[in-house]
């Protein structure tokens, strides 16, 4: 795949980050199926946080966290994190250490830990869909 691509596909996934990361945001606080939203209001003059709507209830999260639906967005936002944090840092390490060799090194590196970040990130949102929170 050409750099040009790559890239595209780098400014894509900052994009989507924007739009599934709002989606989840919303997820734990305005659109929550709980009554008692998670959604935290910080008081720069007292140094306060408070939680708007009362106590946050461990039902009330897990009920967020099994349905299919906001699974579906928060892997997706995962696989949108994913690429886009190590691409980025294969873009950065690449340009301080130019060279074949090194850059076939860095890029099969990252793609290996990657990997395992994604498989693990995955691993807790199945968790989470099974009720295993």
């Amino acid at each position: 795949m050409r750099e040009s691509q790559i890239m595209f596909m780098q400014y894509l996934t900052g994009l989507l980050i924007v739009v599934f990361g709002s989606f989840h945001f919303l997820l734990i606080s305005v659109l929550s199926p709980a009554p008692d939203k998670i959604l935290y209001i910080y008081n720069s003059s007292t140094t306060v946080h408070a939680l708007v709507g009362g106590t946050l209830f461990y039902a009330n999260v897990k009920a967020v966290y099994t349905s299919l639906a906001w699974g579906s967005v928060l892997e997706l936002l995962l696989t949108f994190l994913v690429f886009h944090v190590f691409n980025g840092f294969r873009t950065i390490l690449s340009e301080q250490f130019p060279g074949g060799r090194a850059e076939k090194f860095i890029t099969y590196s990252l793609l290996i830990i990657a990997l395992i970040v994604f498989i693990w990130g995955s691993r807790t949102v199945v968790v989470a869909l099974n009720g295993g929170l």
